[in-house]
């Protein structure tokens, strides 16, 4: 028979072993592992809990172990409540498992994946003690992070333009379809305006990529500025932008937002240390209205856009269908245009231009005509401006140079009087690099002298960039070329530059000798620009003369030369000869 106190010794001595067996387990694993008894201390823990928490046993065990709740943050970066505390809720009967935990450490952050579970005494149920273990999860949480922002990053830059930060056509077509579908909703409208920055290339040129880059960008903020927190502005690309308006209830709020555009766009820039001035112009789409899909809607707001252009610029102009039929129209123009000088169809008709001291014809000024293979009759005004905007401008005007000398050559083979003819270059002709390689190759296939060619560009063009264009006037000269600067009066200009261009003579515009000689202020702007012509010693020519008055009125006034229907309409090659070999009391001076 076994002795009682023998057992009670045995049964310790089991006891005692159990829990060296059990604190040996515990001590092993690499999992942090603390006990905590069910006043809520810890009365235990093993050494990778001391690691993981970056603190020695002393500074665990008779600790809360919810203490570690009040300076750990969540996974979305706030602080981690106290009511969430997986210890806590083990506490009160709740295991956890997989709680994610930031927890502050010398070394800085540590994350942590915890697993509480509560222990239970065998009688009433209550719980006595909760065993935490946790995994140091740092090295995979910064891999995460990482990846999350990588993908954030790369999802960023799919859906925004990198220049501006705006969204970008992808994202702006997403925000278009979500825009619809609440207008339908709501009962509402959404307006899609499609921004274009007008003669943006010729700034971009001017002063440099990098001087463009910074007014998009400054055009940004503007557009930006002038929309509620709910709209869209976004880059279409180039120098488009497209702002996506939603529960918009009439039109006039449209109209509000798109002058507001206009006139915070018009306020002066300095880019690159100059003062620059950027407008407009701006084409409205409405959803329902106008179409329900964001493609079509855009598509609709970019012809309005043209049509803006094609009103003069800087202003805004809503879709309607008469629009697209326009635009096909156009586009079809467009086709048409590009392939026009390989297909031969433009013709010049040249306009006399009479000496009034002489009464003779003293140049002609070869004017360009389109007739399409299909017979239509498509006037420079529907075309020119159409060919500036393509680019093809470079290939006829080229094409009108080599055609002009030629039939001026071929004039003087007949023996007819001798007399310039003069050539209208565009304002990219003008700034085209290769402009003397053009022009001395079409005077040496005619071989054609260079005093019998003259070349006009407008004042504008002139003026855009004054020290290229006295760069480019004075190569021309030494060419043996005279220069006219056209439409004068219209732009603005340098009377300092004026005087340095080799200019040979200047162009009155039309507008001004329309109104003479009637109107007294049209007369003194006549009368003052033959002042400062003389003053200059340029040649003076009035445009657009169609009566026996206004003629009169220049001659009076000192005018070199008159050019207009009085004197001659623009007429075909053949019907030229007469009028050089006409006497002079033809001309009713």
């Amino acid at each position: 028979m076994i002795r009682p106190d023998f057992q009670v010794k045995a049964l310790k001595t089991s006891l005692r072993e159990s829990e060296a067996r059990y604190s040996s387990v515990i001590a092993a694993m690499a999992e942090g592992v603390v006990i905590i008894n069910k006043h809520g201390r810890v009365v235990e823990c093993n050494e990778s809990a001391q690691m993981i928490l970056d603190r020695s046993a002393d500074e665990i065990i008779g600790r809360r172990g919810s203490a570690v709740s009040r300076t750990a943050i969540k996974q979305n970066g706030k602080r981690f409540p106290l009511s969430e505390c997986p210890v806590v809720s083990a506490l009160r009967g709740t295991a956890c498992s997989g709680v994610v935990m930031g927890i502050a450490s010398l070394h800085g952050t540590r994350w942590v994946s915890v697993n509480t579970r509560p222990i239970f005494d065998g009688a009433g149920g209550d719980v006595t003690a909760v065993v935490a273990s946790f995994n140091d999860i740092t090295e995979r949480k910064v891999a995460e992070e990482a990846l999350r922002r990588s993908e954030e990053r790369l999802y960023y830059l799919a859906t925004h333009d990198v220049l501006t930060a705006l969204p970008n056509r992808s994202l702006l077509q997403a925000r278009i379809d979500h825009a619809a579908a609440l207008a339908e909703r709501t009962n509402s409208l959404v307006a899609i305006l499609f921004v274009d920055l007008d003669r943006f290339k010729q700034i971009n040129d001017t002063l440099g990529h990098a001087a463009g880059d910074s007014l998009l960008k400054a055009v940004a903020t503007r557009l930006q500025e002038c929309v509620r927190d709910a709209d869209t502005v976004a880059r279409q690309g180039g120098d488009e932008f497209v702002v996506v308006m939603e529960n918009v209830q009439t039109m006039e709020e449209v109209q509000f937002a798109a002058d507001r555009m206009q006139v915070m766009l018009a306020k002066p820039l300095t880019i690159a240390g100059q003062e620059v001035y950027i407008t407009a112009s701006m084409g409205v789409s409405l959803c329902p209205k106008d179409a329900q899909d964001g493609a079509t809607l855009i598509r609709h707001a970019d012809v309005a856009m043209y049509r803006a252009k094609q009103l003069g610029r800087s202003c805004v102009q809503f879709y309607d269908a008469q629009l697209d039929v326009h635009s096909r129209e156009q586009l079809s123009l467009e086709t048409r245009l590009r392939g026009a000088v390989d297909r031969q169809e433009f013709h010049l008709h040249y306009q006399p231009r009479l000496n009034l001291h002489t009464g003779r014809i003293c140049g002609v000024e070869a004017l360009i005509r389109w007739k399409t293979a299909e017979g239509r009759i498509v006037g420079p005004d529907e075309f020119i401006p159409m060919a500036e905007d393509t680019g093809v401008i470079i290939q006829i005007g080229e094409w009108a140079l080599r055609e002009a000398c030629r039939q001026a050559r071929a004039w003087q083979d007949q023996g007819l009087p001798r007399v310039p003819v003069s050539v209208n270059l565009s304002a990219k002709q003008f700034m085209d690099d290769k402009l003397a390689d053009r022009v001395s190759a079409a005077l040496s296939a005619a071989q054609l002298e260079p005093r019998w060619l003259e070349l006009e560009i407008t004042e504008t063009a002139a003026m855009a960039d004054l020290s290229l264009s006295a760069r480019i006037l004075q190569t021309l000269h030494r060419m043996g070329l005279r220069v006219s600067l056209d439409d004068f009066g219209t732009g603005y200009s340098s009377l300092s530059y004026l005087r340095r261009f080799p200019i040979y003579a200047l162009k009155i515009d039309r507008s001004f000798i329309n109104n003479t000689p009637r109107d007294e202020d049209a007369v003194s702007i006549v009368a003052a620009i033959a002042a400062l012509a003389q003053s200059l010693r340029l040649q003076t020519v009035g445009e657009g003369v169609e009566t026996a008055g206004q003629l009169e009125l220049l001659r009076k006034l000192g005018y070199t030369e008159a050019q207009g229907f009085y004197i001659s309409e623009p007429l075909p090659p053949d019907e030229i000869p007469d009028l050089l070999q006409a006497p002079p009391r033809q001309f009713n001076i």
